[in-house]
């Protein structure tokens, strides 16, 4: 497996403005962290409070461990999505297709 991030990124004039980013994860237990921190430093970044991103950490990570549990999962991979838009920040973990987890959050900032 090879890490496959997108970072389709729209220009705003706003610190905490519109925000994609997308990554498939191998399924190994040692990326469950990995995922985990770059989705509460994202939720972090944009405008979530400490307690909101600390929450977004570990549904991530809760999510992934059970997604290794998954036959589905060693064959395609964990899909991580995260959007920051309109006061509202979103974390989804998918398996095949399958979705694992969706944790919405405000942002705050």
């Amino acid at each position: 497996f090879r890490f496959r991030i997108e970072c389709p990124m729209t220009e705003t004039s706003d610190d905490t403005g519109p925000l994609a980013f997308a990554a498939r994860f191998p399924p190994e237990e040692r990326f469950a962290v990995t995922a985990a921190e770059l989705a509460a430093r994202l939720a972090a970044a944009a405008g979530c409070a400490a307690g909101a991103a600390e929450e977004i950490r570990g549904a991530v990570r809760a999510a992934f461990q059970e997604a290794l549990a998954s036959a589905g999962a060693l064959e395609t991979g964990i899909d991580l999505t995260l959007q920051a838009g309109d006061g509202v920040f979103d974390a989804d973990l998918a398996t095949g297709g399958a979705a694992l987890c969706h944790c919405s959050k405000p942002r705050t900032a």
